[in-house]
C-alpha cells in the first residue's frame, strides 16, 4: 500500500537510531554579475592578507599563484603587478594646481625577449635622450641626464627644452620583463619633480613681482582720483591688495597650465616610443619632414 500524501516521512536510521529528518534539497548558489566581480575578488584579498602578519610579503610567483586560484590567468596577473608604480615623487607646493610630477607609460608587447628589447630601450635613452644608468637591479633600469659637458650641449640643441621633455626628467625608471613564451611587459616612468618645483618657484616669484607693481599702480590711481582721507587710504589698500593677488593667482594659473602641457608632451613622447618598439620599429622618432626631403634627394627619390 502506497504512503499516504502528505509530508515528506523521515528516513529510517542506522539499525539503533531513531530516524532523522530528510536531508534538506542543496540551495542554487547566487549568481555574480561581472560588475560586481572586481569588489568579490577585492574584498576577499583584503579578508585574506588580514589573516596574515602585515609585515610579510608576497613574491610574485606567490601573487600569481593567489591569482590564478580565483581564476585568473597568470598572464594577467603578472601584467597587473608589473604596472604598479615604478616611481613616486614626494607631493609638492601647489600640487593642487600643477598636477602630478610622475608620467609613465606601460605596454604589452610581442616581443619575448625581455633582455633584447631591455638593452634597445638602454640604448635609445643613451645615445639619443642623453640618460645615464646608474643602477640595475632585476628587470630594471635606473636612469638619469648625464652631466657631462658633450651630453649637456648635445640635449640643449637636439632635445629642445621646448619641444622634448624626457631627456630633462630628473628620474627615468625602465623596467622590462617577460609575461609569457610570446610577450614582454614594458614600463617607463618619468619623474619630474625637479621641473615642477622650479615651475611653482619662478611662478610665485615672477606673480609677486608683476603682483606688487601692478598693485602699487593701482594704489596710485585710488590715490590720484580721491582726495586725502581715511577713505583714500582704505581704497589705496584694497587695490593693491586686490590687483597684486590677482595677477599672482593669474601668474600660478598659466604657469600651471604650461607645466601641464609639458606633461602631456612627456606622456606623448612615452607613448609614442612604446608604440614603436610594439611594432618593430627603429626607437627613435621619424624625422623632421625637412630632413626626410633632403634625404630623399640625396637618395634621388
Amino acid at each position: 500500500m502506497n504512503s499516504p500524501s502528505g509530508p515528506e516521512q523521515a528516513k529510517p536510521g542506522p539499525e539503533g537510531e531513531e530516524p532523522g529528518p530528510a536531508a534538506a534539497p542543496p540551495e542554487t548558489a547566487p549568481a555574480i554579475a561581472r560588475k560586481d566581480l572586481e569588489a568579490v575578488i577585492r574584498r576577499a584579498v583584503e579578508l585574506s592578507l588580514s589573516e596574515r602578519d602585515a609585515e610579510e610579503q608576497l613574491s610574485e610567483e606567490e601573487v600569481v599563484r593567489v591569482a590564478t586560484e580565483v581564476g585568473l590567468p597568470a598572464r594577467l596577473a603578472r601584467q597587473a603587478l608589473y604596472e604598479l608604480p615604478a616611481l613616486s615623487a614626494a607631493p609638492g607646493m601647489l600640487e593642487g594646481s600643477f598636477g602630478q610630477a610622475v608620467v609613465s607609460s606601460a605596454r604589452a608587447i610581442q616581443p619575448a625577449n625581455a633582455d633584447r628589447l631591455r638593452r634597445r630601450i638602454e640604448e635609445y635613452l643613451s645615445s639619443h635622450e642623453y640618460l645615464q644608468v646608474v643602477r640595475r637591479k632585476g628587470g630594471r633600469l635606473y636612469l638619469v641626464p648625464a652631466e657631462d659637458t658633450i651630453s649637456s650641449l648635445a640635449r640643449g640643441l637636439l632635445r629642445p627644452k621646448s619641444r622634448y621633455q624626457l631627456a630633462r626628467a630628473r628620474r627615468v625608471v625602465v623596467d622590462v620583463r617577460s609575461l609569457d613564451e610570446k610577450s614582454s611587459h614594458v614600463q617607463i616612468a618619468t619623474d619630474f619633480s625637479d621641473q615642477r618645483g622650479s615651475a611653482v618657484r619662478q611662478a610665485l616669484l615672477g606673480g609677486s613681482v608683476l603682483g606688487s607693481a601692478a598693485g602699487g599702480l593701482a594704489a596710485a590711481l585710488v590715490a590720484f582720483q580721491t582726495d586725502p582721507g581715511l577713505m583714500a587710504t582704505a581704497g589705496q589698500v584694497i587695490a593693491f591688495l586686490g590687483v597684486g593677488a590677482g595677477t599672482l593667482s593669474g601668474f600660478v594659473r598659466l604657469a600651471a597650465r604650461t607645466f601641464k602641457r609639458r606633461m602631456l608632451e612627456a606622456k606623448l613622447e612615452l607613448d609614442g616610443l612604446l608604440d614603436r618598439a610594439e611594432h618593430g620599429q627603429r626607437l627613435e622618432p621619424p624625422p623632421a619632414p625637412w630632413k626626410r626631403r633632403l634625404m630623399q634627394r640625396f637618395r634621388g627619390g
